[in-house]
């Protein structure tokens, strides 16, 4: 009973933790830079992966993307008829729109991590970019990783160790992207472990997430609720519940930068002195 009561504690402790930072709000407006994001997003993936041998429609017939499929072959669709006559200022408007969201990750990460001091809008802006880059570049040795093991697999292994061979490499890529955004949001220099029990918080919890959103849609009737707007509807609780994860994950491993003295001189060592102290190195 007494352990019962240890991890009630603890789970209350964590909770008031995610409600003092305001997970749900962060969650929310990061959700609303995506969406504004997305398209540009996508018009430069199909830039970047409109000549390479690789066919997305793979990825989205996966079952983990069943039930936001239509909505996401839409914002393919409408970023590959982008590309059809592109001009100068069309490619530069839609670089600064897509880096808008990794630029309010990173001042969503300072309001997490109590981050006071001032910094130039330019140099986190560049940083988003950069970061942005960084990130298409997964996205393509992803796409070419999975075509190459979707032709071996397809020959070696039943649709049932194919499918897990999938998931096992998206989990891979899922686990190196949050690591990195983990990573970016942080304004403090720390070392790399200190993002790893987050980063697997946030890539667990949207392995049960996404298992339990597709048994949600299974057994309610959203199409009946919603009607035309079903589609879209879906596809925002989605991002949603999966941006609520990572928000949850970024606020696990602020504490444990704070708590743990994971913060770095900038000699790169850890100052132990100075997390004893609540001194803070910044970035």
């Amino acid at each position: 009973m007494e352990k019962l009561r240890a991890v009630y504690r603890y789970l209350k402790e964590k909770y008031s933790l995610l409600t003092l930072r305001k997970y749900t709000t962060l969650a929310g407006t990061l959700v609303f830079f995506l969406i504004m994001s997305i398209v540009p997003l996508a018009f430069w993936m199909t830039l970047l992966i409109g000549k390479l041998p690789v066919n997305p429609e793979r990825i989205l017939a996966l079952p983990v993307f069943e039930s936001v499929k239509g909505v996401l072959e839409y914002v393919r669709t409408e970023a590959k008829s982008a590309t059809t006559g592109v001009s100068v200022l069309l490619m530069v408007t839609s670089l600064y729109s897509a880096t808008n969201l990794f630029y309010q990750m990173r001042k969503s990460g300072e309001i997490i991590y109590d981050f006071h001091k001032k910094r130039q809008g330019f140099r986190v802006r560049l940083g988003a970019l950069v970061l942005m880059s960084i990130v298409m570049g997964m996205v393509v040795g992803f796409l070419l990783v999975y075509a190459f093991g979707n032709f071996l697999f397809s020959r070696i292994f039943s649709r049932t160790w194919e499918l897990i061979a999938d998931y096992l490499l998206l989990t891979g890529v899922a686990f190196l992207l949050v690591l990195l955004l983990n990573m970016y949001v942080c304004p403090y220099k720390a070392r790399t472990k200190h993002f790893l029990p987050g980063t697997a918080l946030t890539v667990g919890l949207w392995g049960v997430a996404v298992a339990g959103f597709s048994v949600y849609l299974k057994i309610s009737n959203v199409g009946r609720l919603y009607g035309a707007l079903s589609a879209l509807i879906v596809f925002l609780l989605w991002l949603y519940i999966l941006m609520i994860c990572f928000i949850i994950g970024v606020i696990f491993n602020s504490e444990r930068v704070k708590n743990e003295g994971g913060i770095f001189k900038e000699t790169g060592k850890i100052s132990n002195k100075n997390a004893r102290k609540g001194n803070t190195v910044y970035k």
